[in-house]
């Protein structure tokens, strides 16, 4: 859709779906072939595939007598389906978990989600007339030009679910899931230019998440090391010198980093003090227009010139919409590469079937 924070939604376009006939004879391999009992539909917007609902009650016959469901991820809240949240729980309960992204609507504006407080309060009321007491709602801080007042509505938002829970069954006790985690610029988006916010700052704004949720009852906060998100920025961004700290890192025991008992924040920031190199220079700096980027030897297709408006368009907090199934918005990929959007939706729509 063009979340101006997203690295794959620009290097994987344009949108190229998968036939359900494909999706159905892999999952029927892997099924034959591993002891895994879960099928997890998954892409950058799952419920966005053209195909899901057929595709789903396909899978659900197919798998059903051998105990192996169907889970989707983290769903956008525009475009959820109540049917196909209940077929997935036909062999196995799950909880439903959703993504605004960000607390108030300046700041989805400025990453260019494209939904509304509207549309989530539609989401999980009809998720709360169908009998579901708790959602997980997903959030990002440290997004660009974000103030206290857009982390604070974070908080709001979570309350204003489980008023939307109040308001359908008369009961309190609904329970909503907070995860937030920091953001990360990535190279090829329209953040790429963006000074990420130091360890303190997240912190701040972290407690300052963490001290409002606590006036209210049956909301959780869960969020990610700060530590961590600031040498993913290094990484994120670095140049061919950081190769030199990944392996004076590896040299001084890094290993499984991703677990948090196995993460050293010091022992990497001796490696890259010991490189010769400074962290900040690659997270917390923000780039100028005509800077020449490390990664710019390689291209996805998407032009510079079009994620610099998407750059100025988020601070003007202007949406950009979604090409897929309307006019281009001129990112290049499709010129620069020859291809083309692949789309199911008249093919399956028409005929209604999906062959296993």
């Amino acid at each position: 859709r063009g979340c101006r924070f997203c690295h794959a939604g620009m290097v994987y376009r344009p949108v190229r779906e998968r036939k359900p006939e494909v999706l159905m004879n892999l999952s029927r391999k892997l099924v034959d072939n591993t002891g895994y009992n879960e099928i997890s539909l998954v892409s950058l917007s799952s419920a966005d595939y053209s195909c899901l609902a057929p595709l789903v009650h396909k899978m659900i016959g197919e798998f059903k007598d051998e105990r192996v469901s169907v889970s989707l991820p983290s769903l956008r809240i525009d475009s959820f389906c109540v049917a196909i949240a209940k077929e997935v729980q036909a062999v196995r309960k799950s909880g439903l978990t959703f993504a605004p992204e960000a607390g108030s609507q300046k700041m989805r504006d400025v990453i260019n989600k494209g939904v509304t407080e509207e549309d989530l309060m539609n989401a999980v009321g009809a998720a709360f007339e169908s009998g579901w007491n708790s959602v997980k709602l997903y959030f990002m801080i440290g997004l660009p030009y974000e103030t206290d007042e857009d982390v604070l509505a974070i908080a709001d938002l979570a309350r204003k679910v489980q008023y939307k829970y109040f308001q359908i069954t008369g009961k309190r006790g609904c329970k909503v899931t907070v995860s937030a985690s920091s953001f990360v610029p990535k190279p090829y988006t329209a953040f790429q230019w963006f000074a990420q916010n130091d360890l303190e700052e997240i912190r701040r704004k972290q407690f300052l998440l963490k001290d409002e949720i606590k006036k209210y009852k049956n909301i959780t906060l869960n969020y990610h090391d700060a530590k961590t998100g600031t040498i993913e920025a290094v990484f994120a961004r670095g140049d061919r010198r950081v190769g030199k700290a990944l392996l004076l890192a590896w040299q001084k025991g890094a290993r499984f980093d991703g677990w948090s008992d196995c993460f050293s924040y010091e022992r990497w920031l001796e490696a890259i003090s010991d490189a010769g190199l400074d962290k900040d220079f690659y997270a917390a700096r923000e780039r100028g227009e005509q800077e020449a980027f490390p990664w710019e030897h390689i291209s996805p297709g998407v032009s510079r010139r079009f994620l610099w408006n998407e750059w100025r368009k988020a601070y003007a907090q202007q949406l950009t919409h979604d090409c897929r199934r309307a006019s281009c918005t001129g990112c290049g990929v499709c010129q620069a590469l020859g291809v083309k959007i692949v789309d199911y939706k008249e093919a399956y729509q028409n005929n209604g079937e999906v062959q296993a």
